[in-house]
């Protein structure tokens, strides 16, 4: 075992998360409201924790350039990443809205926060951490804004009061908790160590919990039906193989090199971030598509990432 990818252990962890709440909802215990509580609880409380956390990064003169220029990187990424997932997803005629914007947010975000740090970590060297949670800030704005109008918006704000729904979506603990990590990292500023510790606890809940929440929503559905469904395996393979191949181009053009060239690809080729599942449910979304699709593209990047990884070694 202590010979195996960091990509594929971290996926075994992932898995063996999924099967823990897989096996509390046949139980019984996470089932209906409980289910949609906890889904409340990560969005609003433990998310908020980690997002703050995960900014607690040291910005001394001597990376100051370096850090600006990997978040221009990002920032283009994502940039153009919104309108080709538009365009993908204009393709898929049979898919309702709520389906069609679990799979935009797919495309655009990948699972950063749990396999992205520990595979770079181990593909890298721990000096690129810091690089990495540089890259994550505009992934950290941008999803729970933009992500959440991507999966929700226009399921929710049917109507003529549409424009306000949208905002009030905007307005959430996670994005403010964006802003006021965002604030302290340019200040570099330090949460005091009784109150780091505390938030570092409670972020540390994310993962496991999103986690068993997917595998509750997968024990609640047809696997079947869920795995029968085509556009689930052409936004995976657009995920995890177009997507990175598109950044690596992108890089090139823009003559990048070294840990500026590796950190953007290695990020993009992650699966699909957990938060989707999460999301969904909160916020009136296809929970059942976005379930689907961090099993399957996670499943499938045991393969894909160490592929993905040659690029840049």
């Amino acid at each position: 075992m202590a010979n195996l990818p960091p990509s594929v252990m971290q996926s075994m962890v992932l898995f063996l998360l999924m099967a823990g709440g897989f096996g509390a909802s046949k139980a019984g215990i996470l089932k209906g409201g409980t289910l949609r509580s906890l889904s409340r609880f990560i969005v609003d409380f433990t998310l908020p924790a980690i997002i703050i956390i995960s900014m607690q990064r040291p910005f001394s003169p001597e990376l100051r350039n370096q850090a600006f220029r990997i978040l221009g990187i990002s920032s283009v990424v994502y940039a153009a990443s919104f309108p080709l997932a538009y365009a993908a997803v204009a393709m898929y005629k049979k898919a309702d809205v709520p389906e069609k914007g679990v799979h935009r947010f797919a495309m655009c975000f990948s699972n950063v926060g749990f396999m992205g740090f520990p595979v770079a970590a181990s593909l890298l060297g721990h000096d690129s951490l810091f690089m990495v949670s540089i890259y994550n800030i505009p992934f950290q704005l941008l999803v729970f804004s933009v992500g959440i109008v991507m999966i929700a918006g226009r399921a929710r704000s049917e109507g003529p009061g549409k424009q306000l729904a949208s905002l009030k979506l905007l307005l959430n603990p996670s994005i403010f908790s964006a802003f006021i990590g965002f604030a302290l990292f340019l200040c570099s500023a330090r949460i005091p160590d009784p109150l780091y510790t505390a938030l570092d606890l409670f972020g540390g809940m994310t993962t496991p919990l999103a986690m068993a929440v997917i595998g509750a929503v997968l024990a609640q559905t047809s696997i079947g039906r869920v795995l029968a469904n085509p556009r689930i395996w052409l936004t995976t393979a657009y995920r995890l193989a177009i997507h990175p191949l598109l950044v690596l181009a992108l890089a090139k053009a823009l003559g990048l090199s070294g840990m500026e060239l590796a950190v953007p690809i290695l990020v993009s080729a992650m699966p699909v971030a957990a938060n989707s599942t999460i999301l969904a449910g909160v916020y009136g979304g296809d929970q059942v598509t976005a379930s689907g699709l961090v099993f399957v593209s996670t499943t499938l990047s045991l393969a894909t990432i160490p592929v993905v990884a040659l690029l840049f070694h």
